[in-house]
């Protein structure tokens, strides 16, 4: 048994998924192991997950989105700990050393949040170091939601037991933001640390990115609304203020992107669901805002 399964669904990403594979293959901590699960894909990524042999367990599946490919990869893991790394992303080698440090200095948290940095071309990452340990700890996920320290999938590291106890990732591949969902689920799980330095994620921007399909965005985030006013996130009467703030940090911008496309039934579904929150949360100059840019765009 391992301290760390290294969960890792794919889909159609040949050309970054070597790079991701050996950046996990070099980490300074080597107590891991290695999931793929192969998302249905049709270029060459067979060929580039035979390469590295018995180094990595790969599964494969018909196209059914990274939720289930997560869940997959979850249920034939042994880790106590699962790292959520996405096929295009790198990790530094100090990455999972750095994650092994905070867990033993914090009570094994239930969730932490690696530190990002955004690239395009691996070149920008070349004058990076590891800078000292700073961190940012809270009570539960949701007591973070003032900061604003929201928690994506390729930043999780999760304590098996508390993912497994809500059920795993929602299994629906015409959403994202299923990682989100996660996250709200695990609001009251005692313990999240968001790291803030060093550097643990590089996030490769690319045109093909899966963040980047404004349907599945507006599925997933319309979704976590109607979770919420259905009651299906824990923390009752006394969290639904951390809930919210969590929420509609989601919201806005979906909802301003999708003003910018053009879409402006989806964009107007999202505003009007949540204007109540944002209006208790103070939030006047997105509600102008959105208000505005809407006017405009209709003339």
């Amino acid at each position: 048994m391992r301290l760390f399964s290294v969960v890792i669904p794919t889909y159609n990403r040949a050309h970054y998924l070597k790079k991701t594979l050996e950046s996990v293959l070099a980490q300074d901590c080597q107590d891991f192991e290695i999931i793929v699960v192969d998302d249905g894909s049709t270029d060459d990524t067979t060929q580039v997950l035979e390469s590295f042999g018995d180094k990595i367990r790969v599964f494969h599946q018909q196209n059914q989105g990274p939720g289930v490919a997560r869940n997959l990869a979850v249920k034939n893991s042994t880790g106590e700990y699962i790292a959520c790394l996405d096929s295009d992303d790198l990790w530094f080698p100090w990455t999972l050393t750095t994650y092994l440090r905070i867990i033993k200095e914090n009570n094994r948290p239930t969730l932490i949040a690696g530190t990002l940095v955004y690239f395009w071309n691996e070149a920008e990452l070349s004058g990076l170091t590891l800078k000292p340990l700073n961190l940012e700890t809270f009570a539960d996920y949701y007591a973070a939601s003032q900061s604003g320290n929201c928690c994506g999938a390729c930043q999780m590291m999760i304590r098996r037991d508390a993912l497994e106890e809500v059920g795993g990732f929602v299994e629906d591949k015409a959403l994202n933001n299923e990682d989100h969902d996660l996250v709200m689920r695990l609001g009251t799980a005692p313990g999240f640390v968001h790291v803030t330095a060093p550097a643990m994620i590089a996030y490769r921007q690319h045109p093909e990115s899966f963040g980047r399909d404004l349907s599945r965005n507006f599925t997933g985030t319309f979704r976590l609304v109607q979770m919420e006013k259905a009651g299906h996130f824990p923390g009752g009467k006394d969290r639904r203020g951390d809930r919210r703030r969590f929420i509609t940090l989601y919201i806005r911008p979906v909802s301003l992107a999708l003003l910018r496309q053009k879409e402006y039934q989806k964009a107007w579904a999202l505003y009007r669901q949540t204007f109540a929150w944002h209006l208790a949360q103070r939030r006047f100059r997105y509600l102008a805002g959105f208000f505005v840019k809407a006017g405009l765009s209709l003339v």
